[in-house]
């Protein structure tokens, strides 16, 4: 399924991932519905605010080479 030409498990071009760079994020119909430090974290979380979905989760790349949280 698509929308905009973009597959909705997807993040889409407008969609800011700057803020959890180094964090686990989880995406719901190009949406970000969780996010934490390990990909459990951030799917346990996405699964509470959306549990009839399948949540997509991902790492984050840093960009920046600040310090680590």
């Amino acid at each position: 399924m698509r929308t905009n030409g973009q597959p909705l498990t997807e993040p889409g071009p407008d969609l800011d991932l700057s803020p959890y760079e180094g964090r686990w994020v989880a995406l719901v119909r190009g949406q970000i519905v969780g996010v934490g430090r390990t990909a459990e974290a951030a799917w346990l979380a996405a699964r509470q605010s959306r549990p009839r979905e399948e949540p997509l989760v991902f790492l984050v790349p840093r960009t920046s080479a600040g310090p680590e949280e």
